[in-house]
């Protein structure tokens, strides 16, 4: 009878410390996963994590109101491809220009591409320029290398929309025109 009982101790130690083992190893696993990502995300050595921060910061709308009290993008350049793949611009341009094989867009409001997109968002809800307040104007997060526009006409009550664009190569294409919430 005594040799069973130290048995099953024996056997119960045996689970306990395999247990622990596993339990200790998955935590130290995990641990070293989180230094992993860690170090990876805030890196400065990685040139891609670099590149993603910097494009990151292009995108980024920096916004101002106008006298109207109208939010706005300033000043935001994105460059893009002919072929609808945008990268984004090692060292931005300030002119919306057309530079080799790509095209880069500038959201300055006194830019040609911001009258360009205008133009077009204007033809696309059919309100005069004059007669719209801009919501905002600027990068498509969904579609790299696309624009987005939310207007509406300055009567009040209006419908906004929001107005997807695209460059073709030789101005910009309304894609896509939605009411806007």
């Amino acid at each position: 009878m005594k040799k069973i009982q130290s048995n099953s101790r024996t056997t119960s130690r045996a689970k306990r410390k395999k247990t622990k083992l596993i339990l200790f190893g998955s935590i130290g696993i995990v641990l070293i996963l989180i230094a992993f990502v860690s170090y990876s995300i805030f890196s400065q050595n990685d040139n891609k994590a670099g590149s993603n921060k910097s494009a990151y910061a292009s995108a980024k709308d920096s916004k101002k109101n106008d006298e109207n009290g109208v939010k706005e993008t300033s000043t935001t350049v994105q460059t893009i491809d002919d072929d609808s793949e945008g990268t984004a611009p090692e060292t931005p341009e300030q002119t919306g220009a057309q530079t080799g094989a790509k095209h880069v867009t500038s959201y300055d409001r006194n830019s040609q591409d911001w009258q360009a997109m205008l133009q077009t968002i204007s033809s696309a809800v059919g309100t005069e320029p004059s007669n719209m307040t801009v919501w905002f104007l600027g990068s498509d997060k969904s579609n790299p290398g696309g624009s987005v526009g939310t207007v509406s006409a300055k009567t009040k009550g209006s419908q906004k929309y929001r107005v997807y664009l695209v460059w073709d190569g030789s101005g910009y294409k309304a894609t896509k025109v939605e009411p806007a919430s």
